[in-house]
């Protein structure tokens, strides 16, 4: 499979399909659900599961937080998932985020957004999947995708 077919699962549809009372939680579940089928080439990056089990775990952030050892066992299904690729920071991913820090001047928490841009770039990956429009909207390299 070429990575420039490749959509990125932001957080929040993990979130959201995890949190089955969450309003968007049937929207979640049928992208996770096309990317079972095959339908639909989805990819994961570490930062992604980590965002994940921080949220998860979190009663400010969720309204059915989990055990830590609940949400190791949910990242260990998706890392280990043969339907979703794992992509990673390359060598070059840093150089790419300098370069977007100083084009998109990101201030405090979006500079999480910026690093997920830039290992999607440094992997050939111009599309995410997200309910958060506006995070990422700005960044002209990638394209948006809502459920």
């Amino acid at each position: 499979m070429k990575t420039s077919n490749l959509i990125l699962l932001d957080t929040n549809i993990l979130v959201y399909y995890h949190q089955e009372l969450s309003h968007f939680h049937l929207q979640a579940r049928a992208v996770m659900e096309k990317g079972l089928k095959r339908k639909m080439p989805l990819c994961i990056c570490p930062q992604v599961l980590m965002e994940f089990y921080s949220t998860i775990t979190n009663p400010k952030r969720v309204t059915d937080p989990v055990s830590s050892e609940a949400a190791i066992r949910e990242i260990e299904k998706y890392f280990t998932c043969r339907w979703i690729v794992k992509i990673h920071p390359k060598e070059k991913t840093l150089a790419a985020t300098i370069e977007l820090m100083k084009k998109y001047r990101v201030k405090q928490m979006e500079i999480f957004d910026l690093q997920l841009v830039a290992v999607m770039l440094s992997n050939r990956v111009k599309r995410i999947y997200t309910f958060n429009r506006d995070d990422f909207e700005k960044f002209t390299e990638i394209e948006v995708v809502e459920p």
